[in-house]
């Protein structure tokens, strides 16, 4: 199982892969807004990429060289595990990608959005 560390609320990448060969930046942020909330940004090159408003949330580093985005889901009490692309993971990968607080995995990640949002 994937372990996660580098909470943080920006990473910018200057050797992302952009599709074929090309190979460029790219920026995460964690973006709040006082009413909606937190989401997750990707700029590569143009218009960014925005992923749906919820809880707290953090750009993390997997143990397997890839960035993961972890976040409270909103209102309820569960934390979602996302790839860099917004899409789910595989959970044969990181375990499961919704953790709820009865998961083994779920005080260590509240740990890691506590970090990056203090």
């Amino acid at each position: 199982m994937v372990k996660f560390s580098n909470p943080r609320l920006q990473a910018t990448f200057t050797d992302w892969p952009l599709g074929g060969n090309r190979r460029g930046q790219c920026v995460f942020v964690v973006e709040t807004h006082p009413k909606r909330g937190f989401r997750f940004t990707r700029t590569t090159t143009g218009k960014p990429k925005t992923a749906t408003y919820g809880g707290k949330a953090a750009i993390v580093d997997g143990d397997d060289g890839r960035t993961y985005l972890i976040q409270h889901a909103g209102q309820f009490d569960f934390i979602k595990i996302w790839g860099s692309d917004f899409m789910c993971v595989d959970e044969q990968k990181v375990g499961k990608s919704s953790v709820w607080p009865q998961d083994e995995q779920y005080a260590e990640l509240q740990a890691l959005i506590d970090q990056a949002n203090a």
